[in-house]
């Protein structure tokens, strides 16, 4: 018995170091880069590892680092994909930027796979989450210029930016969850393409009676420079003195990738009905029970997120749930200088907002399987923002 107390008195103080560990961070973070980085805004290449290409997460912005679960965790925080409990797989369709003109569209398509062995003694060995994500965002056709061309007449190209991420993601014990992923990344034009590669690390730290209280930690797009390769940075010339007409490659300069470090904090609050309300605090945490099982939540979310090549952000959010059924969220993100177009950096400064439509495809009894249907509108400072689109598959 002895032995008991101090073990869950040694798993309070260890609880609560990390939460005084994990706010520090935060505080610390955040005191030291809260201007941003406007002066080099415009310098980092690779833009697209900056879009949120998840409808479920684009409903309160940046907002949900700390909240996020499941498949649309690669994005936000890797951490969050350990929550898979068996298999997920999903698509999103991104309508980028209407009113431009430009008829970019992004598409992205995930896959979540849970880890397990069974053991001789009967339980399950668990060896954490895999998942794998595509992203392509293509721009359509443009017609081919040139200087003794400018109206154009010799065809078309399509340029297109995408990446390939893999991503691992393991629950440590029921409070720290932790992920890493590594993203190969292509951008292409007809003659010209640059390649790179860039990691993503998150942790989440969850505490309270149901689970309800979390902290969100990611670094993401961590890596070298970039630069374009290709023929279309050759030219023909002739060499001085000489008649002799030679290919000359030119150098393309280097970028770097948008590296930002983004941290978040979210709360549960929980009504529960029918049997479960009748249960104190305690009865309820001794039958396990989390926010899955609660009938109505209220979830609220902050994050802050220091950019390295632009201005910082704050992200508020809301969510209510409904069970697993039905869920609505709405967020705002606020930049410094976010109404003044010579001061802001980023198109994603105002509200934006979300809904998600839970089915199940068996009985309660016979598990959790659903098809989720997701919806979600950002607005942007420029245009008339965008649109996403989701359909994922719980197994």
């Amino acid at each position: 018995m002895l032995n008991y107390k101090i073990s869950e008195t040694m798993n309070k103080i260890y609880k609560r170091l990390i939460i005084i560990a994990l706010i520090g961070i935060f505080a610390g973070a955040s005191l030291d880069s809260f201007a941003g980085n406007k002066d080099r805004s415009g310098q980092a290449g690779s833009q697209h590892l900056l879009i949120d290409p998840y409808a479920r997460t684009n409903g309160w912005g940046t907002a949900g680092v700390a909240e996020i679960r499941g498949l649309e965790a690669i994005f936000s925080n890797v951490a969050g994909l350990s929550f898979v409990k068996k298999t997920e797989f999903g698509f999103t369709r991104t309508q980028y930027l209407v009113g431009s003109g430009a008829g970019i569209g992004i598409n992205s398509f995930s896959i979540g796979q849970h880890l397990s062995r069974k053991a001789k003694d009967g339980s399950r060995k668990d060896y954490g989450v895999l998942g794998l994500s595509v992203f392509t965002m293509g721009f359509g056709d443009i017609q081919i210029t040139s200087v003794n061309q400018p109206e154009g007449g010799m065809g078309n190209f399509s340029p297109n930016l995408m990446y390939i991420g893999l991503s691992y993601a393991k629950s440590f014990n029921k409070f720290i969850h932790g992920g890493v992923s590594v993203k190969l990344i292509n951008e292409s034009i007809s003659d010209a393409s640059a390649t790179g590669f860039a990691i993503d690390a998150g942790i989440q730290y969850l505490a309270g009676p149901y689970e309800n209280f979390k902290i969100g930690i990611t670094m993401k797009n961590i890596g070298l420079p970039m630069s374009y390769k290709g023929d279309g940075l050759s030219v023909r010339g002739v060499v001085n003195t000489t008649d002799h007409e030679l290919t000359m490659e030119q150098r393309s300069a280097e970028y770097e990738m948008p590296s930002l470090l983004t941290l978040g904090a979210s709360y549960d609050f929980l009504i529960w009905t029918g049997e479960y309300k009748e249960m104190d605090k305690q009865d309820r945490k001794d039958e396990g029970l989390t926010r899955e099982d609660a009938e109505h939540r209220i979830t609220v979310a902050a994050s802050f997120t220091a950019n390295s090549f632009s201005s910082d952000l704050f992200s508020l959010g809301i969510e209510y749930g409904f069970s697993r059924y039905f869920m609505v969220r709405g967020g705002y993100n606020i930049e410094n200088g976010m109404w003044n177009p010579n001061t802001s950096t980023t198109w994603y400064s105002g509200p934006s907002a979300g809904v998600s439509l839970g089915i199940p495809l068996v009985k309660k009894s016979k598990g959790n399987t659903r098809l989720l249907l997701d919806y979600a509108y950002r607005f942007t400072n420029r245009w008339k923002g965008n649109h996403y689109i989701g359909i994922k598959v719980e197994l």
